[in-house]
């Protein structure tokens, strides 16, 4: 008889431990949702920043010694000249623009 009460009461205990229509008592009430963080956007249609004095004042001093189809490209570090020359007059395309801006430029200057 004390066995069966035994058993009795340690199958009540198991079935109530159970919680049977309590809903997830064991969890954590604090759970918190997972969210992914954002990437940001990469922009590629940006202009780059444009130096207009030094170009400006680059094609002028240019244009006075004759050199009307040299361009100045002042999206580039160091700025760019492009464009072309008569046949040994490069050199001195590039010291005139040099002399103008005080500062050295890339060539991509030409001679026709």
């Amino acid at each position: 008889m004390k066995f069966l009460a035994i058993l009795s009461l340690t199958a009540f205990l198991l079935l109530s431990g159970c919680g049977g229509d309590k809903a997830n008592t064991n969890v954590n009430a604090n759970n918190t949702a997972v969210v992914a963080t954002p990437t940001p956007v990469v922009k590629t249609n940006e202009t780059a920043a444009v130096d207009s004095t030094l170009k400006t004042k680059t094609e002028e001093a240019l244009k006075k010694k004759g050199f009307t189809d040299v361009t100045v490209d002042a999206t580039t570090t160091p700025a760019t000249l492009r464009g072309s020359v008569p046949k040994g007059k490069m050199a001195e395309a590039i010291q005139t623009a040099q002399e103008a801006a005080g500062k050295p430029f890339k060539n991509e200057i030409t001679e026709k």
